[in-house]
């Protein structure tokens, strides 16, 4: 993520080299900056490893994603509510 916000970096170009859709880092790039996190980092930004759970291991149809933060572990399911992830993920930040 640091990476993006460098002079002269092209948010595409770092997202793809990162196998991230654009449109997914300018979003992270917006709530970063609109949440005023940026003075909460203990160091800059950047990406993460991420990996997805194959059907059988997860139990759930499709492929989900499990998020580790804070030393908890997040499962998440295809189709999940957005505005319910982010306070989940919230109340395990803070805790």
């Amino acid at each position: 993520m640091s990476e993006s916000l460098a002079p002269g970096a092209v948010v595409r170009r770092v997202a793809l080299r990162h196998g991230v859709h654009p449109n997914q880092l300018h979003a992270w790039r917006r709530a970063l900056s609109s949440v005023g996190v940026a003075g909460k980092l203990t160091g800059p930004p950047a990406f993460v490893p991420v990996a997805t759970l194959s059907d059988a291991a997860s139990g759930v149809a499709g492929s989900a994603v499990e998020i580790e933060i804070a030393g908890a572990v997040v499962r998440v399911a295809p189709g999940v509510d957005i505005d319910l992830l982010s306070a989940v993920l919230r109340a395990v930040r803070s805790t």
